[in-house]
């Protein structure tokens, strides 16, 4: 009798495996947190922009990342701390965005903010 079940059993187990409750990595990559509060840092993105508003993300020295902004009269950000080079990219081709090069260059915070019609606020902690 115990033989029959065994198979049984087993077939029993592997499925309750299926379904093992973990999560595809894809729904809290950095690049998709959008306008809600962040309360710890986490990797910068390649790419940060307005929808990144409100977060609060982690540099190495050394590092670089992107910021776009979907509006060609938008404002240059505000910068406040020492610890990020904001850098102008200027774009040759009518793309219709603005964009500039964040450079982690020391240890420290550095936050942006800017208003006009794609309002946001981003913090940069930058680590050796």
């Amino acid at each position: 009798m115990i033989g029959m079940l065994r198979p049984a059993l087993v077939y029993a187990g592997l499925l309750a495996g299926c379904g093992s409750g973990l999560t595809s990595a894809t729904n809290t990559a950095p690049d998709r947190i959008a306008a809600t509060v962040q309360s710890e840092a986490v990797p910068v993105p390649r790419r940060l922009s307005p929808a990144n508003d409100k977060g609060v993300f982690t540099m190495k020295v050394g590092q670089t990342a992107g910021l776009v902004v979907s509006d060609p009269s938008a404002p240059d950000p505000d910068v406040e701390g020492r610890s990020v080079q904001v850098v102008e990219v200027n774009n040759v081709d009518a793309s219709g965005r603005r964009e500039w090069e964040l450079r982690a260059v020391s240890a420290g915070r550095t936050t942006l903010r800017a208003g006009g019609s794609h309002p946001y606020t981003i913090r940069l902690e930058v680590q050796q």
